[in-house]
């Protein structure tokens, strides 16, 4: 049921306005309700201390010295104001005119002020009961005794009460009033945020809708990121960056099967056509033996072919486990070198190496590196131009050490480096296929520097040449197995 983004949020924020609205307006009421009954009560308990100052006990008898100023507001029927003065027994001795015959309520116990809500000739009113403790005794009106005084232990129960049918009219107008509003708000913003909701999931449906239509024979369309909501922005432009990804490798791998058929098909036409050219007639010997050379070159060819494609596939899967420990970089690119010098000689190429430290070490397979320096070395050699020099460095690089492979061939154009290390790829084809390369080598080369967490980097220049540098991740001195 909340499986969908939109129930959610929407579900969460009435979830938020059902607690914190109601929750708000239980407190606005009861601040208000508070406020109200508090000015209620202040004005009560000021009319009982002021009628409290003008009760008097002598002897056995209570006089009141209310004035006609005074009860003004309590004589008329009519009137919203009363009071009543009762013994602690509850006998009354005195009370308003505007209670006419009606008496207040009167419940013996406690002694102290105390207030309450009563309903009084059929409309709600606060009361008040003030006890008046230990009255004073009037003094005789001789000027020798004036100010005596005579502590009575009598006491008194002075009861007012207000007519509150305004107030708690009001109060219920506020509460309704207050009730609507908290409903309205309530419709109207889950109105809004069902809108809200929906409006802000609008471009992650265009997204999906986007995505949906990208497939293998339509890999163009992208997301409109000006018209993406900025939050989304970055998600949409990680999709476009896939989608950039997807499409170029979609590409290559469309180049790499057009290439891979068409450098096998040469080899192949040669094995049909001697093949087929051989079954005509009957051929003598060396006939025979010619034919069946020219075939066994051709599935060599094919055989060398597949080998490295075998080997490429395999090591960017990482299904070919490495033997991976502490080797003397030195020693490989030197064996390298030593390796490829038939082919130096063939080209009359020199290959100066810088003088390398034994101290330099790096954690790898030994023979995977060869094979990496060999390609290198041995493009350096094929297109290495007139001056047939190759210079071979190593340098210390934070936590890499960087060999660097630079001839003085005939160099890269800026769009040629970024394929050089497609599958088949070749700079200079002509001389590729004269010299036997098959357009796999810095592929291969580029697969195992990604196996030994490293990097490799091409700066090349046209008529200047190439440099080649590969950066492996070097480690500290330690006992190398030989």
């Amino acid at each position: 049921m909340l499986s969908s983004i939109k129930t959610r949020i929407i579900a969460f924020y009435m979830a938020v306005l059902f607690v914190t609205l109601p929750a708000l307006g239980v407190l606005l009421y009861a601040t208000l309700d508070k406020i109200v009954y508090n000015a209620i009560d202040s004005g009560l308990l000021s009319k009982a201390k002021a009628l409290a100052t003008l009760i008097y006990e002598d002897k056995d008898e209570t006089e009141f010295n209310f004035s006609d100023d005074i009860m003004w507001e309590y004589n008329s029927p009519k009137a919203r104001t009363f009071f009543q003065i009762r013994r602690p027994d509850g006998n009354i001795i005195e009370k308003s005119e505007s209670l006419g015959n009606v008496e207040l309520l009167f419940q013996p116990g406690d002694r102290g002020t105390t207030f309450k809500t009563i309903l009084l000739k059929g409309s709600p009113a606060r009361l008040i009961n003030f006890y008046i403790h230990n009255k004073v005794e009037k003094t005789e009106n001789s000027p020798a005794k004036a100010g005596e005084a005579k502590k009575q232990g009598l006491d008194l129960l002075l009861q007012c009460a207000q007519d509150i049918s305004l107030q708690t009219a009001m109060l219920r107008n506020y509460k309704i009033a207050l009730f609507l509003s908290i409903f309205t708000v309530m419709a109207i913003s889950a109105a809004g945020g069902f809108v809200i909701a929906r409006r802000a999931l609008e471009p992650v449906e265009k997204m999906s809708e986007t995505v949906d239509k990208i497939s293998e024979a339509n890999l163009s369309e992208r997301i409109d990121i000006e018209n993406t909501p900025k939050e989304l922005r970055v998600l949409a432009s990680s999709f476009n960056t896939t989608f950039d990804r997807l499409a170029e490798a979609f590409k290559r791998q469309k180049q790499f099967t057009a290439d891979a058929s068409h450098e096998l098909r040469t080899p192949l036409s040669v094995i049909l056509s001697q093949s087929e050219i051989t079954l005509r007639k009957e051929r003598s010997g060396p006939e025979y033996k010619k034919a069946l050379t020219a075939v066994m070159d051709a599935a060599q060819i094919m055989s060398a072919m597949v080998s490295k494609l075998l080997f490429l596939a395999r090591l960017s899967a990482e299904r070919i486990t490495l033997d991976k420990e502490p080797v003397a970089l030195n020693k490989i690119i030197t064996e390298a070198a030593g390796l490829l010098a038939p082919v130096n000689n063939q080209n009359n190429t020199r290959i100066n190496i810088a003088p390398l430290s034994s101290h330099l070490l790096v954690t790898g397979d030994k023979t995977a590196l060869l094979q990496l320096y060999i390609n290198i070395i041995d493009n350096a050699i094929k297109y290495g131009g007139t001056e047939r020099v190759v210079d071979i460095s190593v340098r210390k690089e934070d936590e890499f050490l960087v060999s660097e492979i630079k001839d003085h061939g005939i160099g890269m154009h800026s769009e040629e480096l970024s394929k050089i290390f497609d599958r088949f790829y070749r700079v200079d084809k002509s001389r590729s296929r004269n010299s036997g390369g098959m357009g796999l080598g810095m592929s291969i080369c580029q697969a195992i520097v990604r196996q030994h967490n490293g990097k490799i980097e091409i700066k090349s220049e046209i008529g200047t040449g190439t440099i080649v540098s590969i950066y492996l991740r070097s480690v500290k001195r330690t006992r190398i197995r030989t």
